[in-house]
């Protein structure tokens, strides 16, 4: 089976370095799609065809790639406080922020146009990775330690799942206990979470109102997740870890990365 980790190596370190809230985080150009950028749910830039977005605290600032060797920036726009991540899907960015989950389109222009918001209404703004298909949203929020980037301590430590069909009205259906998530992503009705020290959680979204576990890998504490067509990375404390799960009932682990000493 060919690994993907030669090709997602130096974005992941480039993304560690944007990312604010995460202690790891990952990005990678998409070996099987050349207009769309693959990235873990912490990234905090991905490429849509000829476009570049990058969000910082506050802000999303859209760069054009019709020229690569030069990108130029077209656009800022202000979202609001607290932005800690992008997710792309189709035509759609999913900004994951402490204080909301926000959604927009992206036109033929490639300026990003609000679609919803969402407002969390929590009084202390947790973390909050997000990642999405046609269909559904899934946040991650964990309370974030007095870790400042994310806004201060809360405790609020839980999955919601969205229901995004109609994205100018986002409808948060459930949520589920966990114990720290972190980063989280999705293939198909297969949902992978970190969940810190208790690590990877593997879960059939297939009916969002009764989410099974199909596996779990506690050994190690988890990060983040990129998974692509059978293959999964995963960020550790101490390594990145790859699994083949084209047989869900039989997920193992092929290699792992030391990432320090």
């Amino acid at each position: 089976m060919k690994s993907f980790i030669p090709y997602i190596l130096y974005f992941a370190l480039f993304n560690m370095l944007l990312t604010g809230c995460a202690d790891s985080a990952l990005s990678s150009s998409d070996a099987g799609n050349s207009d769309t950028g693959v990235a873990g749910s912490y990234a905090r830039f991905v490429t849509v065809g000829n476009y570049l977005y990058i969000v910082d605290r506050t802000d999303i600032q859209t760069f054009s790639l019709s020229n690569p060797a030069s990108p130029e920036k077209i656009n800022t726009q202000n979202i609001g406080s607290q932005i800690e991540s992008i997710f792309n899907y189709q035509d759609k960015l999913f900004i994951g922020s402490g204080s909301g989950l926000y959604i927009y389109t992206i036109p033929s222009s490639g300026i990003p146009e609000q679609a919803a918001a969402y407002d969390y209404s929590f009084p202390i703004l947790p973390c909050d990775p997000v990642v999405a298909n046609e269909t559904y949203a899934y946040v991650t929020l964990h309370d974030a330690d007095f870790e400042a980037n994310c806004g201060g301590f809360n405790i609020v430590n839980e999955l919601k799942i969205f229901n995004v069909s109609d994205i100018y009205n986002p409808q948060e259906l459930i949520s589920y206990p966990m114990f720290k998530p972190k980063g989280v992503g999705i293939d198909g009705s297969t949902l992978f979470v970190c969940d810190d020290l208790d690590g990877l959680k593997i879960f059939d979204v297939s009916d969002p109102y009764n989410m099974v576990m199909i596996q779990q890998f506690d050994s190690f504490q988890a990060f983040d997740v990129i998974p692509l067509d059978g293959l999964l990375l995963c960020v550790g404390t101490d390594n990145i870890y790859q699994y083949d799960y084209t047989d869900l009932n039989n997920i193992v682990e092929i290699s792992r990365i030391p990432i320090k000493s």
